[in-house]
């Protein structure tokens, strides 16, 4: 399905779901998208609290290697706009999530920025007063749409591990066909991802360039199949990547109160702030 490779997970939740899709949904899978992609990344960096104290391995966020020539869409321009006077610096992660969190402008103005998206207007109703009240409504058309990405997203979902397994060149066309909506099918073993011959990408990342601009997003998607480590942290043990950010942004309460992290640009005693 052609669409799916050219809306992020975010859009296609949001069409999926209307106003039944979470802040928190949105922004994390806006936040793995944009991993994928390599405009930004995750590193890990080991620091002393004091001379004395073992060494203490933090994770930060800093911008990934295809951020110049990426266009990024209206829900995504939060998760760069703290590097915009400083491409260099490095934001410790649980920060950067309290970030994007406040600069959401909280559920229904977020869910405004993702449906503003050019690709995005024909499928939501966009009456005088289904904005007047910041209502998520489907057009026929969206409804339509809505219908053919369930099945499709249903169907992958069902085939993917087999195809990985058995037939990679298929695998991968499937898996570029839908970019960041990996992350929606939920059978997906990630470790396959790694077993992906270097020659099939390099014959897949040619014929892409020659339908497609460089910049088009399956070609920066192509960059996370040649290392497949993007996802390779131990927060602790049993949690994920995916988990780790719902734990972030489901700490704000207390964590960042307690610890009166409020700005990006300021940092926090002991937590490692920005450099």
């Amino acid at each position: 399905m052609k669409l799916l490779s050219k809306i992020t997970p975010a859009e296609t939740v949001l069409i999926q779901l209307g106003s039944n899709a979470e802040l928190k949904t949105l922004i994390k899978y806006t936040f793995l998208d944009l991993l994928l992609k390599k405009v930004i990344k995750v590193v890990e960096i080991g620091k002393k609290t004091h001379p004395m104290d073992d060494i203490r391995m933090y994770t930060y966020i800093e911008l990934g290697k295809n951020f110049e020539k990426y266009t990024p869409k209206n829900h995504e321009a939060i998760f760069l706009n703290p590097f915009r006077e400083d491409t260099s610096i490095q934001v410790l992660f649980n920060h950067f999530v309290k970030i994007i969190y406040d600069a959401s402008g909280g559920k229904k103005s977020y869910r405004e920025s993702v449906r503003s998206n050019k690709q995005m207007k024909s499928y939501f109703n966009q009456s005088f007063f289904v904005h007047l009240f910041r209502l998520t409504r489907l057009t026929d058309k969206g409804k339509k749409v809505k219908e053919e990405i369930t099945t499709y997203l249903q169907e992958a979902n069902n085939k993917i591990n087999d195809l990985l397994h058995n037939d990679k060149e298929k695998a991968l066309e499937l898996l570029l066909n839908i970019g960041g909506n990996i992350f929606l099918l939920q059978n997906l073993d990630f470790e396959l991802l790694k077993k992906i011959d270097e020659e099939l990408l390099n014959q897949k990342r040619s014929l892409i360039s020659d339908s497609y601009a460089s910049g088009d997003d399956w070609y920066f998607y192509l960059d996370f199949f040649e290392d497949g480590t993007l996802f390779d942290f131990d927060f602790e043990e049993g949690d994920s990547f995916d988990s780790h950010f719902d734990s972030t942004m489901d700490s704000f309460d207390t964590e960042f109160d307690a610890s009166s992290c409020s700005s990006w640009d300021s940092g926090c005693s002991g937590c490692g702030g920005c450099d």
